[in-house]
């Protein structure tokens, strides 16, 4: 039987962390669950805070969110798809972000590095509503920044609280792309082509 690899143990870490929060998960149940020894786990992150850190930082970042396009073609059909995309991912990450959330007070780590991936979610969204502005399918004085934030939010607030507050969303399957349509909106999107093909034709 191999060795237990590194990575197999900050997923054993990221795994439980989600279920029980940073007091529940002891290092002999990440040991168990990663089939190693408690001595290992000191050795190679030295306190059960660092790995539990580390965990969070390896599983927190959405990697599965597809990427927005460099030339926008179709704003509304591009937008919704990457806002179901993210909203997927979000789910998915659902309990890790709850009880990093809880767990902000006992540990200023946690909640810091799940915000690593909000980060990374931001940048990519505002740069390509940038790109909307540039082609000219928003106008030069639109608040980008704010309708990227605004959308983030919308799309966070529904996968976090849904299950508690039903009533005070869209349809879920129905519920990103309606927060992309409205977030095309607050911008006065225009269907118009882009700029670099108007001046084509």
């Amino acid at each position: 039987m191999s060795h237990p690899t590194r990575e197999q143990i900050l997923q054993a870490a990221a795994t439980l962390y989600a279920e029980h929060g940073f007091r529940g998960t002891t290092t002999r149940a990440i040991a168990e669950c990663a089939c190693v020894n408690e001595v290992t786990l000191f050795r190679l992150f030295g306190s059960k805070e660092n790995l539990i850190v580390e965990a969070m930082r390896a599983h927190s970042v959405p990697v599965h969110v597809g990427t927005l396009p460099e030339m926008p073609l179709d704003p509304p059909s591009e937008l919704t798809a990457w806002a179901k995309q993210t909203a997927t991912v979000l789910v998915s990450m659902r309990a890790m972000i709850r009880q990093a959330m809880s767990d902000a007070d006992q540990s200023p780590e946690m909640p810091k590095c799940v915000s690593r991936g909000a980060d990374a979610t931001f940048d990519a969204l505002y740069s390509y509503f940038d790109r909307l502005r540039a082609h000219g399918f928003v106008p030069a004085d639109a608040n980008i920044r704010a309708a990227a934030s605004m959308l983030i939010s919308a799309l966070f607030h529904d996968s976090i609280s849904r299950e508690y507050m039903p009533q005070f969303f869209p349809d879920e399957a129905d519920a990103p792309g309606t927060y992309a349509q409205l977030c095309l909106k607050s911008v006065d999107f225009s269907a118009a082509p882009p700029v670099a093909q108007r001046r084509a034709s």
